[in-house]
């Protein structure tokens, strides 16, 4: 006995096109992959060798570095270095003028009938000896004697004698002279109206002016 396909012929064309459907999708999804993979692999090479290039121009650039560098400073040169550093803080120190002391030791030792009007002082220039090389370890000379001068006022010339002996033993102080000295008398000051006046007197001061010569270099 011979088999009939009793099967429309439409329904046997839509089930041989059925079964060709999932055949078709995993090719399409395999030839998806690979090219995605073929991406990925292409962009994965192109960034090796950027950065490779960039690696080899780093090395490039230290290379040259290391080779137009500035040389190592030899232990000579630092050791002349800080002598002369050491020379210059020195011959700064032996002209330097100790003024917060001065104050102080002045505040302590005036009299209390006496006053200061006024204060000088002369700072010497600091110069390096004649014919000293560079890197020279001479210290620095002073050109003239660091000088003060004070000036203020009293009431008698008894007490400008005291205050000149005080001033003596300030230890900042040396050579302590007194150069100038003078009685003033005030005019008197007339109050009052046409009838009555009164006349006020005022105390005569004493005025002087001490030179000195300032220790340097000393510690406050």
């Amino acid at each position: 006995m011979r088999a009939v396909n009793l099967l429309p012929r439409d329904a046997e064309r839509v089930r041989s096109e059925g079964a060709r459907t999932p055949v078709l999708i995993a090719a399409g999804g395999v030839a998806v992959v690979t090219a995605v993979a073929a991406v990925l692999s292409f962009s994965a090479s192109g960034t090796a060798n950027e950065r490779r290039a960039d690696l080899a121009s780093l090395e490039d650039a230290i290379a040259l570095v290391s080779r137009t560098g500035t040389p190592a400073v030899s232990q000579a040169v630092l050791v002349q270095e800080r002598t002369d550093r050491v020379s210059a803080l020195a011959a700064a120190l032996t002209t330097r003028i100790p003024f917060d002391r001065l104050f102080r030791e002045l505040s302590l030792v005036l009299p209390e009938d006496a006053w200061l009007t006024g204060i000088t002082a002369s700072a010497p220039v600091s110069t390096t000896p004649a014919g000293a090389p560079p890197g020279s370890t001479s210290r620095a000379t002073a050109t003239e004697t660091q000088g003060v001068t004070i000036q203020g006022a009293t009431y008698s010339h008894q007490s400008v004698a005291r205050v000149l002996a005080r001033l003596s033993v300030i230890p900042s102080l040396e050579n302590v002279r007194l150069t100038a000295s003078a009685r003033v008398v005030p005019q008197e000051d007339e109050t009052g109206g046409a009838k009555k006046k009164t006349t006020k007197k005022q105390k005569a001061v004493v005025t002087f002016s001490v030179a000195a010569s300032l220790r340097t270099g000393s510690s406050s």
